[in-house]
């Protein structure tokens, strides 16, 4: 029979110990089955400085890790010739707790080995060291590349002059990056971290539907949140916020448990497309609509009239003798006539009252829940208000000018704006025809 090999001696042989027989092979047993890296040492000193190691023990799991085999009774400079040079700071921390040092525990590349190890190393009797390892290489890249991965979205996010958020909705607790708050205004540190904030920056006429698309989500009637709303800056401006998040994790029922989006500030855009809507529906000079958005407004409020039985009237104005002022004064002060017409009708009439620029000097408004009556009294009081005005002029006299008023009224379910334009423009030509400066109503009556 072959004699069996002969076992390695543990730290519980090298050391005093004493503990009964069955507990020292516990022990043994341990060592022999951690998943661990284990390493009993002597340590070494030449000058007083750590300079080598001699192993005197390792578990199997030390080779499984290193990959180092038949290390016991072998210094470490005849394993890993060079580590004395490449790695100084291992054997300096080693040597430390070989002499008594407190037990010390860090993380460390080994440069020799070319691998991360992650250490735990204490003094069992003067210059020894018992060192415990896991191999974390692996691990180490994992964080690097998730380092790399979380630098490379702060890039793109400061980049990108967008807004995080990272919502743990079960603790209500809310991450952001600096620019989410930067867009309205206030310093990172000005933050709280929480829902409630959001709500509280979000304009009150948004705040319902803002939470309502969130909800959406998060209740799973939607797969994501895309919603542009108004958000108040801390110097008491608007802003427009794009908003768009998704639920990205969700617990073993479904329950969401965290949501993440951005915001993007889309004030300039908004505005612009204002401004462009502003454009398509009101007359540059005057300010008032033009004769598209004019019509479009005035159907609207005769569907409303049919609907509800209220009475509508149209006025139709056109400033007399408009050409001889341009011819006189030329067009500058023309145009500034124009301005005083639409001015002083927004000044007469009502907020509710419909105010458009037909073309040239022709001038239309339309009076809701106005009769006749109504209507011939409002319209005088225009064309007084208008005989009145005076435009000063450098120099000279100032420039008088007056209108002539048709008016016209909704005689029945059958009348639509067409007809009442139609009423209104014959009445405009009964008052020019009377002498200019009147106000005429179907019957040629003021």
């Amino acid at each position: 029979m072959t004699a069996p090999a002969e076992r390695a001696p543990s730290p519980t042989d090298l050391a005093p110990d004493a503990r009964p027989p069955e507990v020292r092979a516990v022990l043994d047993g341990l060592l022999e089955h951690l998943l661990n890296g284990v390493a009993y040492c002597r340590m070494e000193y030449t000058d007083g400085q750590p300079s080598d190691f001699l192993f005197l023990y390792t578990n199997p799991a030390f080779h499984s890790q290193t990959g180092l085999a038949d290390v016991c009774g072998k210094h470490i400079s005849q394993i890993v010739p060079g580590l004395r040079q490449t790695d100084p700071a291992l054997l300096e921390i080693f040597g430390r707790v070989a002499r008594g040092g407190q037990p010390e525990t860090f993380v460390m590349p080994v440069k020799s080995m070319a691998e991360w190890f992650s250490v735990s190393v204490y003094c069992p009797q003067p210059e020894h060291f018992v060192a415990l390892f896991d191999v974390v290489t692996e691990r180490k890249k994992a964080e690097a590349a998730l380092e790399d991965r979380a630098r490379q979205l702060r890039f793109v996010l400061e980049g990108s002059e967008l807004g995080f958020w990272d919502w743990d909705i079960a603790t209500g607790k809310v991450e952001r990056n600096p620019q989410w708050g930067h867009m309205l205004g206030y310093t990172f540190d000005e933050l709280q971290h929480t829902a409630q904030q959001w709500a509280d920056f979000v304009h009150p006429n948004d705040r319902e539907r803002a939470w309502a698309s969130i909800f959406d989500v998060v209740e799973g009637r939607s797969t994501s949140h895309k919603l542009e709303y108004r958000m108040l800056h801390k110097d008491g401006s608007i802003r427009w916020i794009l908003d768009q998040a998704k639920v990205m994790q969700r617990d073993e029922h479904g329950k969401a448990t965290r949501m993440c989006g951005t915001h993007t500030d889309i004030t300039e855009r908004k505005l612009l497309e204002e401004e462009l809507l502003r454009q398509a529906h009101v007359d540059y000079l005057t300010g008032v609509y033009n004769r598209r958005h004019f019509m479009e407004r005035a159907e609207q409020e005769l569907s409303r009239a049919h609907r509800y039985g209220s009475p509508l009237s149209m006025l139709m104005l056109d400033i007399d003798h408009f050409k001889q002022i341009n011819d006189r004064y030329g067009h500058k002060v023309g145009d500034t006539v124009l301005k005083a017409v639409a001015d002083l009708s927004h000044a007469t009439f009502r907020d509710v009252d419909i105010l458009g620029r037909l073309g040239g000097e022709e001038f239309a408004v339309l009076l809701p829940e106005t009769d006749q009556p109504a209507a011939l009294e409002a319209a005088e009081r225009l064309r007084a208000t208008i005989a009145n005005a005076r435009i000063p002029l450098p120099g000279a006299p100032p420039v008088s000018f007056s209108v002539s008023i048709g008016v016209s009224s909704m005689d029945s379910p059958e009348d639509n704006i067409d007809a009442l334009l139609q009423r209104a423009d014959k009445a405009l030509y009964k008052a020019k025809d009377s002498g200019r400066n009147r106000v005429c109503g179907r019957d040629g009556k003021a």
